[in-house]
């Protein structure tokens, strides 16, 4: 029986040992990192670190990360090592007694052997240099503090050091941090010493050697003097003051806007590898170095870094979109203090328009927190998708309460860690405005929601306009229902006066009434295009003859006496209200809005592409006939519109072609002809429309040439109901009172009986 407690006690230990995480029970509060003996041809080094750590709780066991390079010893100072052993990443050190909670304890370690490096991350060989990169894209988890000091590799433990680089004479160390001294130890090599105060991660502590040439300048910031300093190799040391033209620029945008710059300098050092936002010694790809600034988002999306990520590091990998997609926001809205607002707009525009598209995916449906590993560096789901969800944010809560939120959220946790949710919180106690909804919408849901307003209605109210507005809520690719929806209306008055509101709703509809200065004669919904809202959207000035396009839609000027304004919204989703006409499938992938002025006179075609490839929701066979739905405005039912179909047009692929196109919203949807028993026809320029279709006491027929002929009802089985006669007309009204709710065949005959059109009308 004592055997076996015996062996049930070690077992049970055993299993406490395991359980055990790297760190678990201590926080590091700084390293001594020593390093040196490069073997530039064998990719070796030797080092020493010491690590100073507090027990945060009764403890026996430490448990540090250390990759591929080997330990040969191991003591400590306010503790004793019993042992120590290696496997795979995990260097377990036992001490020969407890450690209390709350006692300091100093654990110095000796290594060296072969570093490890994948294809993105790790100790990087470059010829004649060495340096590190703190993470690697393909390593899980992605840390790699660990290739090349023993340490705890994650976001939260943060902590001081002190590292010393010994390389031979001819080449520098250059490390984050302050340089401290460099001593040279009278054989050939020299020791750097650099000191960095601030608690940070271990993946952005760094080190560079190589022969390396120093650029400098100093940047008078908000609160002090801050050196710049740029080290490359000699080939690139005559591109570099170009490259770096405008960073007193970006750093006072940043420091106004993010607050006080928080490290010791602002450092960039070339690397062979793409950028790294290490602290005070950003690695920047040796392509940037271009010698102009085509490369500048670069520099400031890195420097960015020094608040979103280093300063306030997220607190997994899963929340990496509070370090990237912030820094790719800031990379991009630098813009505003080097290049101005519009250029700005043009910058965010672009991405607005790639990733609503992007989200429109069913593959792409997924949370922007607590992304998978595989994912945490994802250039569009992460960087791109971070980036236009935070200007849609700064939209939401308007631009100076966002950036006066988020400089208070930058000193909460400064030198922390946040997650989303900290996040949500410091935004809505510091603005005064309630961000759950938001957060549940754009952060915590797949997918992305369309937001979607339209005119109802206008009544004079004395010197303005009360505007009814339809609002609608959907969620693509959730099951989510927005709370405290925002959402921003631009207003067309008759002398293309601009006036815009915001407007406030809960839950899936609704409807809101705005006082408008003028008579609104449109409205469009983020005129900017600053929103993550299901639709991608582009204003054009047409000058010229020039045609212009976008998302299957081109305006092709015929004629100008000033110029047009035309302002194109594909919302990501079906059209709302189908009028379920039997064997008329709309779309359920997207619908146009168009709103248009003229300065002057004006005819602009207006083309709407089809095809098989793009709209296969509703394109499957040769049996589905395309054609083009409209209607002005809500109040008004989806009819079928007059158009010519381009030449070579058929049921796979084609283009409906409008005289002069007209405010208003367009669908694309197909009639089944096999059930109809319709033949594939082309909608010539003599097109009858008809109008409303569904009907219920008469409806409205034309077309566009005066003619003589006749109009046929008849049944799907082609029994004649009515015939009506017309001469040199272009119009005429047909009562349908008393007939069955149906579906029914409109035919119009030239005077011989020959076929002119025919077109389904549904009967109410």
């Amino acid at each position: 029986m004592k055997k076996l407690s015996f062996l049930l006690a070690f077992l049970l230990l055993m299993t406490f040992v395991q359980a055990q995480t790297p760190g678990e029970n201590i926080d590091v509060t700084h390293y001594e990192i020593h390093v040196g003996d490069f073997d530039f041809t064998n990719h070796t080094l030797q080092g020493e670190t010491f690590v100073n750590f507090t027990a945060t709780a009764s403890l026996q066991q430490v448990i540090l990360e250390l990759k591929y390079l080997e330990v040969s010893a191991v003591t400590a100072t306010g503790a004793t090592v019993s042992d120590f052993s290696q496997s795979g990443d995990f260097l377990t050190i036992n001490l020969a007694s407890p450690l209390a909670a709350g006692s300091t304890a100093t654990l110095d370690i000796v290594y060296g052997g072969n570093t490890f490096s994948e294809t993105w991350g790790g100790v990087e060989w470059w010829g004649q240099y060495v340096y590190n990169l703190g993470v690697g894209f393909e390593s899980q988890p992605h840390n790699l503090g660990k290739s090349w000091f023993p340490c705890v590799d994650n976001f939260a433990d943060k902590a001081t050091y002190d590292l010393f680089i010994t390389t031979t004479n001819d080449k520098k160390a250059i490390c984050g941090g302050n340089h401290v001294e460099t001593i040279d130890n009278g054989d050939g090599t020299s020791t750097w010493h650099w000191n960095t105060p601030q608690e940070i991660a271990t993946y952005h502590i760094s080190f560079v050697v190589g022969d390396l040439v120093l650029w400098q300048d100093v940047y008078h910031g908000i609160e002090r003097d801050i050196p710049i300093e740029v080290y490359t190799t000699p080939s690139l040391s005559g591109r570099v003051e170009a490259t770096f033209a405008h960073i007193h620029e970006i750093a006072a945008f940043f420091e106004e806007n993010l607050g006080p710059y928080p490290f010791n300098r602002i450092g960039y050092v070339s690397t062979s590898k793409g950028c790294m936002e290490h602290t005070d010694n950003i690695a920047l790809a040796t392509s940037v170095i271009s010698g102009n600034t085509d490369n500048e988002e670069y520099l400031a999306h890195e420097l960015s870094h020094m608040w979103s990520g280093n300063l306030v590091t997220c607190a997994d990998a899963g929340d990496m979109w509070l370090n990237e997609g912030f820094a790719q926001f800031w990379g991009a809205f630098y813009e505003v203090g080097v290049y101005g607002e519009e250029h700005f707009q043009n910058t965010i525009s672009n991405l607005v328009n790639n990733i609503n598209n992007w989200c429109n995916n069913s593959g792409n449906w997924m949370p922007l927190n607590n992304m998978p590993l595989n994912m945490t560096y994802d250039g569009t789901a992460i960087y791109d998708r971070g980036a236009v969800i935070v200007n849609t944010m700064m939209n939401y809560m308007g631009r100076e309460t966002f950036l006066e939120a988020m400089r208070a959220y930058f000193q909460q946790y400064a030198y922390q860690t946040a997650t989303s949710e900290q996040l949500c919180e410091a935004l809505t106690q510091y603005s005064g405005i309630d961000m759950h909804g938001f957060f549940d919408t754009y952060v915590y849901s797949s997918g992305m929601p369309h937001l979607y307003a339209v005119i109802k209605s206008v009544e004079q109210a004395g010197e303005w306009y009360d505007v009814t507005l339809e609002h609608r809520y959907q969620h693509i690719g959730d099951t989510h229902i927005g709370q405290h929806n925002v959402y921003e209306l631009t207003f067309i008055g008759p002398e293309f006066q601009l006036e815009t509101a915001r407007v406030v709703w809960d839950g899936l509809h609704y409807e809101a009434t705005c006082s408008v200065g003028f008579e609104p004669i449109g409205v469009i919904g983020d005129f900017n295009n600053n929103w993550l809202d299901g639709k991608t959207q582009k204003n054009m000035m047409l000058r010229n003859m020039s045609q212009q396009n976008f998302a299957m839609f081109t305006a092709k000027p015929q004629s100008l006496t000033d110029s047009v304004f035309v302002s194109v919204e594909n919302h990501l989703v079906g059209p709302y209200n189908d009028p379920l006409i039997p064997y008329l499938t709309l779309s359920s992938k997207h619908f146009w809005t168009i709103n248009r002025f003229d300065f002057g006179e004006a005819k602009v075609e207006g083309w709407f592409d089809y095809s098989k490839n793009n709209d296969g929701d509703i394109i499957e066979t040769q049996n589905d006939s395309a054609t083009l739905l409209y209607r002005r405005n809500v109040s008004e039912p989806w009819h079928e519109i007059a158009y010519t179909l381009y030449p070579g047009s058929n049921w796979r692929q084609g283009r409906f072609i409008l005289d002069d196109v007209q405010p208003g919203e367009y669908t694309l949807a197909v009639w089944d002809k096999e059930a109809l028993g319709m033949e594939e026809f082309a909608v010539s320029e003599d097109s009858m429309l008809v109008f409303p279709n569904p009907a219920q006491k008469e409806v409205n027929v034309s077309w566009n040439t005066l003619s003589d002929g006749q109009i046929i009802l008849s049944d799907l089985n082609g029994k004649v109901l009515k015939t009506e006669c017309f001469t040199q007309t272009d119009r005429m009204v047909l009562s349908v009172e008393g007939l069955a709710q149906g579906t029914y065949l409109l035919t119009r005959q030239a005077l011989d009986g020959s076929l002119i059109e025919t077109k389904t009308i549904i009967i109410k």
